[in-house]
């Protein structure tokens, strides 16, 4: 079989913001999850929502819309 006929193959996470679409490597994600309640952070940026549990690790929740500059939405 010649090399010429082998294409590397990416996969992707898709999600839209506005009316732009971004992509994620999926080997970057660990795992989607539904959301929860967010624990708040004092003196953190705006964009940053504040925290959640993982089965017992804290994990920082960012909202890509402020980080990117767009208007704030509620959560869907």
């Amino acid at each position: 079989m010649s090399n010429e006929n082998i294409t590397d193959v990416s996969q992707y996470l898709t999600f839209t913001l506005e009316d732009e679409i971004f992509a994620i490597d999926v080997y970057q994600v660990r795992e989607v999850l539904d959301m929860e309640a967010i624990t708040k952070v004092p003196q953190s940026p705006d964009f940053m929502r504040g925290v959640i549990n993982v089965r017992g690790s804290v994990v920082p929740v960012v909202d890509l819309r402020l980080k990117f500059g767009m208007p704030h939405t509620e959560t869907t």
